[in-house]
C-alpha cells in the first residue's frame, strides 16, 4: 500500500506541475491582416521583454545589496567604524600610520589582525568619541565653557594614547596567560614524550587541549610548519612574538635537546617544577605586599573622605559661609575618591603573580 500511495502522490505532483506550465501565459504574435499590425504587436512584445529584463536586473541588484548588507552587519562594529573613517580621512590616517614606528609589530604580538591603517582610523574614532563625551560630561557638571573644552581635549588625547598602547597591553596580557599555563603544558608534553610520542605530536596535543592563549600559539606553530617553515624557525618565531624570558628559556631548552640530543621529557619536567617554584615565591611576596597596601587602601577610601567632609564643614562654620561649592564637593566625593580606590585596586591586580 505504501508503494502505491507514493506512486499516486508522484503522479498528482506531476499533474500539478503540468497544469502550472500549461496555465503560464505565452506570448504570441497575433495574426493580423496587415503587416503594420504585426509590426506593432512585435514592438509591444519587445517592450514587454525589455521591461521584464529590467525588473529581473533590478531584483538581482536588490539581492546583491541585501547580501552585501548581511556581510556588513556580520562584521564587528569596530571594523565598520574604522572603514568609514578611513574612507573620509585616508590622507591623515596614512600620514599618522607612517609616523607610528613599531605599530605593525605591536599588532602582530597582540594577535590583532586589523591592518595598521585601519587600526589608526579606529584610534582616531575612539579619540573623537572620548573627546565629545568629556566635553558633554564637563558641560553637564556646569563647568565653564573653556574648562569643558579643555576636558574634551584631554579626553581626545587620553583616548588616542589609550588606543595606541592597547596592543601592548593585550600582548602583555597574552604573555601572562602563556606563562601561567606553561607549567601545565610542559607536564602535558613531558608525559607524552616519556610515552614515546614525538615532539610535533606533543605540540599538537597541547594545541588541541584547553590551555587558552598557549594552545592558540601552539596552533600557529603547527600552521607555520605546515606552510613550509622548519621546526626551529617556527619555535623561534614564537619566542620572538612572546618576548618573554620564561618562554625563551623553554624554547632554547627544547631546541638544544632536539639539536644535540637529550632526554627532553626530563628537561620539560624540570622546567615545569622551576616555574611552579618561582610562582610560589612570587605569590608569597604578593601576599606580603597586599598586606601593606591594605592599610593605605582603607585610609584613602574610608578615613580620608570622612576627614575631608569634616574639614569642609568646620571651615565653613568658621568662615560662616561655604568654602567650597556643593557641586565641587559632590564631584570630589562621587568621582575623585572612587577613582583613587580604583587606581589602588588596579595596582593590586596588576601586581598579582601570573
Amino acid at each position: 500500500m505504501g508503494v502505491v500511495r507514493a506512486i499516486t502522490d508522484f503522479l498528482e505532483r506531476l499533474g500539478g506541475k503540468t497544469i502550472e506550465v500549461a496555465e503560464m501565459p505565452t506570448r504570441k504574435i497575433p495574426k493580423g491582416k496587415s503587416v503594420q499590425e504585426r509590426l506593432r504587436a512585435l514592438k509591444e512584445l519587445q517592450k514587454e521583454i525589455e521591461t521584464e529584463k529590467t525588473e529581473i536586473e533590478r531584483e538581482k541588484e536588490i539581492e546583491e545589496i541585501i547580501e552585501w548588507r548581511k556581510k556588513e552587519i556580520q562584521k564587528p562594529f569596530s571594523d565598520r567604524f574604522a572603514e568609514a573613517i578611513l574612507r573620509y580621512f585616508r590622507g591623515p590616517v596614512e600620514s599618522l600610520t607612517a609616523s607610528f614606528k613599531g605599530l605593525d609589530q605591536d599588532l602582530y604580538r597582540a594577535s590583532i589582525l586589523t591592518p595598521p591603517d585601519r587600526y589608526v582610523a579606529l584610534m582616531l574614532g575612539v579619540a573623537i568619541f572620548a573627546g565629545i563625551f568629556g566635553f558633554i560630561f564637563a558641560y553637564l557638571l556646569y563647568l565653564p565653557l573653556d574648562m569643558s573644552v579643555l576636558v574634551g581635549l584631554l579626553g581626545f588625547v587620553g583616548g588616542f594614547l589609550y588606543m595606541r598602547h592597547y596592543p601592548k597591553m593585550v600582548w602583555k596580557r597574552r604573555v601572562a596567560e602563556v606563562e601561567r599555563a606553561m607549567p601545565y603544558a610542559l607536564r602535558h608534553m613531558a608525559s607524552l614524550l616519556s610515552a614515546g610520542v614525538g615532539i610535533s605530536e606533543a605540540i599538537l596535543s597541547v594545541a588541541r587541549a584547553d590551555y587558552g592563549v598557549l594552545s592558540e600559539e601552539f596552533e600557529l606553530i603547527l600552521r607555520d610548519m605546515r606552510t613550509g617553515s622548519s621546526f626551529e624557525d617556527a619555535l623561534t618565531r614564537f619566542d620572538e612574538k612572546m618576548g618573554s624570558e620564561n618562554v625563551s628559556r623553554v624554547v632554547k631548552q627544547i631546541l638544544r635537546a632536539v639539536k644535540f640530543g637529550g632526554n627532553l621529557s626530563e628537561i620539560l619536567y624540570k622546567l615545569a617544577e622551576d616555574f611552579a617554584f618561582e610562582y610560589r615565591m612570587k605569590l608569597v611576596e604578593y601576599v606580603q605586599r597586599v598586606n601593606g597596601i591594605a592599610f593605605i587602601y582603607m585610609f584613602l577610601t574610608i578615613v580620608m573622605p570622612t576627614m575631608f567632609v569634616v574639614g569642609i564643614l568646620a571651615g565653613s562654620v568658621m568662615a560662616r559661609q561655604l568654602i567650597m561649592p556643593p557641586e565641587t564637593l559632590a564631584i570630589i566625593l562621587l568621582f575623585a575618591f572612587p577613582a583613587i580606590s580604583l587606581i589602588i585596586v588596579n595596582m593590586i591586580k596588576k601586581g598579582e603573580p601570573r
